[in-house]
């Protein structure tokens, strides 16, 4: 099964455009976006499955480790690919995040063209190790 939906989760909105706009532009996907971990944990509630979450780490209210944590507790979403996107890389942090459940940290700045190759690859890397 080819990677179709992604859900962008970040709280400024100039992000959440840009990034839904590539996706669907030179990836051919379809995105839905989330201002904050609570909007997205509701819509992954509410029955929407995407193949791929993109999470940014810094958001107020629940940031992207908290938001992850619920998420990975969820039974339907367990083996859901999920990457942070963030200008935040430390390799504690990146070895942490690993840890609790991130499968690969995207960075901001992102190179538009580079995105949908990042973003397919966190995708098929996960689906081979965790069929």
């Amino acid at each position: 099964m080819p990677l179709k939906q992604v859900l962008v989760v970040d709280d400024e909105p100039d992000i959440r455009a840009l990034v839904s706009l590539i996706l669907q532009k030179l990836g051919g996907f379809t995105v839905r976006a989330a201002s904050s971990g609570r909007e997205a944990l509701d819509a992954l509630r509410d029955g929407f499955m995407p193949d791929i979450i993109l999470l940014d780490v810094m958001m107020p209210g629940m940031d992207g480790v908290q938001t992850l944590a619920e998420m990975r507790a969820m039974p339907a979403i367990e083996k859901l690919a999920i990457c942070f996107l963030t200008a935040k890389i430390q390799p504690a942090d990146i070895a942490q995040w690993r840890a609790l459940g991130v499968d690969e940290v995207l960075t901001k700045p992102f190179i538009p063209a580079k995105l949908v190759d990042q973003v397919r690859s966190c995708w098929e890397n996960v689906k081979r190790d965790r069929p």
